[in-house]
């Protein structure tokens, strides 16, 4: 900007054309400045997406592991599938709460006792407090969590709600 109102002020021609031209020319860097840190935070940005889609691409687990879970989970029926889709979603869940989710009660047992026989789910036992006897609690066993999320992604559960 002072270089153009350089060149509008000074009578001398060649001051003027030098001025306009050094105006001219100091637009031209101003612009290409921009440009060049838009095109780094452009490339940064695909960079940074790049290294996230290959996290996301990378599973904790092998694909032997993958056919042994489908295996596993194969050999469950629906209502043992659902029971396993529900302790992924729910976490940890008390034996008798969890008979109470269930739509159907005399699939209940079965459920639990097939993904237990597959150890795709564990059972746990806390003392009661303040009393004798213990609560079971049922979890999906930690080595399975990771592939049973993608095996079973999203399902509509009709056992356990």
């Amino acid at each position: 900007m002072p270089l153009a109102i350089c060149a509008i002020y000074f009578p001398n021609a060649p001051l003027k054309v030098l001025f306009t031209c050094l105006a001219a020319f100091s637009v031209v860097g101003a612009c290409y400045q921009v440009s060049r840190e838009t095109v780094a935070e452009r490339d940064a940005e695909f960079e940074k997406r790049n290294a996230e889609i290959e996290a996301l691409k990378h599973r904790p687990y092998d694909e032997e592991h993958r056919r042994l879970a489908e295996r596993k989970v194969n050999a469950l029926t629906e209502s043992g599938k659902d029971l396993v889709y529900f302790l992924l979603h729910h976490g940890e869940f008390e034996a008798e709460d969890l008979r109470r989710r269930c739509q159907n009660p005399a699939y209940f047992d079965e459920a639990i006792q097939r993904a237990r026989d597959e150890r795709l789910v564990i059972a746990t036992l806390k003392e009661m407090m303040g009393r004798t006897g213990v609560h079971y609690f049922w979890k999906i066993n930690p080595e399975f969590t990771a592939v049973l999320q993608d095996l079973l992604g999203k399902r509509e559960s009709r056992y356990f709600l």
